[in-house]
């Protein structure tokens, strides 16, 4: 279908291996979907306690599914169930959370792929209504993409264009009413082919962002009431996602090439989305999902299908990306609230319906995680009893020695004068409460990390 997303991982790889967790992201947490091998296809993180997601059936290619789960205590439990009536009418294309009680869910029809409805919950899913205005995706060229708020009552649906415009409508009201927003305020289409691509978005206060199968990432600075453009040079198969770590920085994946064999490009913006440069790929980067760490300059990537099964991020706009140390475990999206909360979506158990599907970040404060950041030390005994010992990894005169809780809060810190390579080190952490904890060696421009459990 138009609307698949090109590096979208749609099945769960049913080949057993040994799947080895990132100790960075070692809480597994059940979505509840009702099915073994469910996927995550929409993650939103609203806050810390608050999480939305719709899943799909991750073995069947002839099946779409519509069901949501969410959790309002951190992921600790989750309540999953279906938003339409039926598995055959609609297929979700969004999936947007407002609150633990409130959320929307943008939706296209199966049978014909066109047109489409917004959903809303207002009992943490317990009950679904339709809230679209009667004008909104009725026409044969429309087809529902998704739905983005910037805050709780003011949002926008964005549809495909009809007769030449883009179908944008607005509410200021949480959905209640909806105006459509003036052709005249949207850049028109490049040609009659583009449109928009389902969840493929996203926002950063009142600045919302989407991309287009053409290329072209659409933004607006007004919460959706007026838009421009830009082009990302090359990128003519399509956008895939999209991330800002402020109203100018942002990356983009987007495809050259052809449809039947596209190439998978890693675009870097510093102007809002009006110009664009391609940064290329590296092995490290994860290409199913992108996502900006809020209060942070870090990004987070992941990956799933052949040699891309990972997680990590980076703290330099793209440039390099750092492994966060996963093996075989397929990401299929990933979101974070801010500098110690967030969430990376992949399959439940293939044998076992409501085991696992979602890993939750348990590791350093992204804002404290260090540009060379290396498992460059061994400490030992891991896990301790408080005597914590390893061996420098280099001559580091004058470094400073730093213990930080998952928290991100500086529980030790020593700095050492004088050292060389190999002088092994014993410090006492027998103080500490037991968890887990980063033991980070500074000196200048260079760090080394290592974690160590408390026990």
């Amino acid at each position: 279908m138009k609307k698949q997303l090109l590096c979208f991982s749609m099945f769960a790889n049913i080949v057993t291996h040994a799947q080895v967790q990132s100790p960075d992201w070692a809480t597994t947490q059940n979505t509840n979907f009702p099915q073994t091998a469910a996927g995550i296809r929409y993650l939103d993180a609203v806050d810390a306690n608050v999480v939305w997601a719709t899943g799909y059936d991750g073995l069947s290619s002839g099946s779409s599914y519509n069901w949501f789960t969410t959790s309002s205590d951190g992921g600790n439990t989750f309540t999953s169930g279906n938003v339409f009536a039926d598995t055959n009418t609609y297929i979700i294309s969004s999936i947007e959370g407002i609150n633990a009680s409130t959320a929307f869910v943008t939706a296209y029809t199966k049978a014909t792929g066109n047109k489409g409805v917004v959903y809303k919950t207002s009992n943490s899913g317990g009950t679904w209504a339709n809230v679209a205005a009667v004008n909104m995706f009725t026409n044969t060229a429309s087809f529902a993409d998704f739905t983005c708020f910037t805050s709780p009552l003011i949002g926008i649906t964005l549809g495909d264009p009809v007769s030449g415009e883009y179908e944008i409508h607005r509410t200021t009201d949480g959905g209640l009413t909806w105006s459509q927003v003036s052709g005249a305020n949207i850049p028109n289409p490049l040609n009659a082919s583009e449109y928009g691509l389902t969840g493929v978005y996203t926002k950063n206060g009142n600045h919302i962002w989407f991309g287009s199968n053409n290329g072209r990432v659409y933004h607006s600075s007004d919460a959706g009431l007026t838009w421009t453009v830009g082009t990302i040079t090359g990128a003519t198969v399509g956008v895939s996602r999209l991330a800002f770590r402020d109203n100018l920085n942002g990356l983009c994946i987007a495809f050259s090439g052809t449809t039947a064999s596209p190439v998978t490009g890693l675009y870097k913006t510093t102007d809002g989305g009006s110009t664009w440069t391609n940064i290329g790929v590296s092995s490290t980067f994860g290409q199913n999902d992108i996502c900006a760490i809020p209060g942070t300059s870090t990004y987070a990537s992941c990956g799933a299908g052949t040699g891309n099964n990972i997680i990590s991020y980076s703290t330099d706009d793209g440039a390099t990306w750092v492994d966060w140390g996963s093996t075989n475990i397929q990401y299929l999206n990933v979101d974070f609230v801010d500098n110690i909360t967030g969430w990376a979506g992949t399959f439940s158990d293939q044998a076992t319906a409501s085991v696992g599907g979602i890993y939750k970040y348990s590791g350093t404060a992204t804002s404290l995680i260090p540009f060379a950041y290396k498992h460059e030390f061994n400490v030992f005994p891991n896990p301790s009893n408080g005597l914590v010992s390893f061996v420098l990894p280099a001559a580091k005169s004058g470094c400073l020695i730093e213990v930080i809780d998952i928290l991100g809060k500086v529980v030790y810190s020593e700095r050492m004068v004088t050292t060389n390579v190999g002088d092994k080190k014993q410090i006492n952490l027998s103080f500490l409460s037991k968890g887990l904890y980063s033991i980070n060696i500074k000196n200048g421009n260079e760090s080394s990390v290592s974690k160590v459990i408390i026990d």
